[in-house]
């Protein structure tokens, strides 16, 4: 009986235990509510339970709100997310050319995967500016020959203008910056601003209640 009441114990606590792949969706949906930037690297190779798991984000989310974001700070992770794709850490620097880590091709598939690894959206990719250009000085034109002439021509004009450049916006292919450092920069610039924003007004109940709710989905 005492063995029997041994094994169904174990039984139990290894059914507590949170799998690598909840934990990843886990740091994903956190990650997005308030814009960490936290990995699988600190939690590969160990065992968690819901409690041991919960008191770990917690403490690490509080870490994150409350600490400044630096361009150093940015570039790590953006190397971290490189490193976990299969690039080689000693070819990644601040002068990395985004153009030559991610060629045309796959592209907008590549930087959506370095988004997810690296733990941060990454608004790095812009539409053709010529194009874009172009689309947003019609679409303004057709204000004037409604007011002239037809509206209804005008209106069908604006939006045709609108549908290309919504288009245009969701087939982005074209770099904002030139390197690595720049984006780094400009991604620790932006949350920065959000953490002066909200991170005062973020308590620990309120972060222990999001970290619970996401552990309790998965």
């Amino acid at each position: 009986m005492a063995g029997a009441s041994i094994f169904a114990a174990i039984r139990k606590t290894m059914s507590e235990l949170i799998t690598p792949n909840q934990i990843e969706g886990i740091l994903q949906k956190l990650n997005r509510r308030y814009n960490c930037a936290m990995t699988m690297d600190d939690f590969k190779g160990k065992s968690f339970s819901n409690s041991s798991l919960s008191d770990l984000l917690i403490q690490r989310i509080s870490d994150e709100v409350s600490g400044e974001w630096t361009t150093e700070k940015a570039f790590a992770q953006l190397k971290a997310g490189l490193v976990k794709m299969g690039f080689k850490a000693d070819g990644i620097h601040m002068e990395s050319s985004l153009e030559e880590l991610f060629p045309e091709k796959g592209r907008r598939a590549n930087i959506s995967s370095w988004s997810g690894a690296a733990g941060m959206e990454l608004d790095v990719l812009k539409p053709n500016g010529i194009l874009n250009g172009a689309l947003i000085f019609l679409f303004f034109t057709c204000i004037p020959i409604g007011i002239g002439m037809d509206w209804f021509v005008s209106i069908i004009g604006m939006a045709v203008c609108a549908a290309g450049i919504y288009i245009l916006s969701k087939t982005a292919s074209n770099f904002k910056m030139q390197t690595v450092g720049q984006l780094a920069e400009a991604v620790a610039w932006k949350l920065y601003l959000q953490q002066q924003k909200s991170g005062n007004s973020i308590s620990q109940e309120s972060i222990a209640a999001e970290v619970e709710a996401a552990i309790g989905k998965n």
